[in-house]
């Protein structure tokens, strides 16, 4: 098996479960202070990562900042996506916000020049139109 195809996999199951598990936690606790706990979550697994890299950790501020970016948008993503939660469905709040890679999509060929087949543009149409499938009910 690729190792692409296995932490793809592994992958899969982690945003699974990330998906889920907020929806239990919302019955107890609030989307504000399921975050503080979710960022709590990600510090704790920060720490585990910086004492695996330890002294090799990268420096290079192209690199830190959007990194950084990256954790803040995801903590924001992840608060809206909580609320959303409060009052949706777990099956089509996740299927909607699992759209994200569209605008990683359209980003990566406008910013980065990347090319797009239109296998791909078909794909992103057919999810599109899943989401639309799933949330009329």
């Amino acid at each position: 098996m690729a190792s692409w195809f296995f932490n793809s996999l592994v992958a899969l199951v982690c945003f699974g479960l990330w998906a889920f598990l907020p929806k239990v936690a919302l019955r107890y606790i609030s989307p504000k202070s399921a975050v503080i706990y979710e960022v709590l979550g990600v510090f704790a697994a920060g720490c585990i990562f910086f004492l695996m890299v330890g002294k090799n950790i990268d420096t290079d501020m192209r690199g830190i900042l959007p990194a950084m970016a990256t954790g803040v948008l995801g903590t924001v993503g992840f608060l809206f996506f909580l609320y959303a939660l409060t009052v949706g469905s777990v099956s089509v709040v996740a299927t909607l916000t699992a759209l994200y890679p569209a605008v990683t999509i359209l980003l990566a060929v406008a910013i980065l020049r990347e090319s797009i087949t239109l296998r791909q543009v078909a794909g992103m149409g057919l999810a599109i139109v899943s989401v639309i499938l799933l949330s009329r009910g």
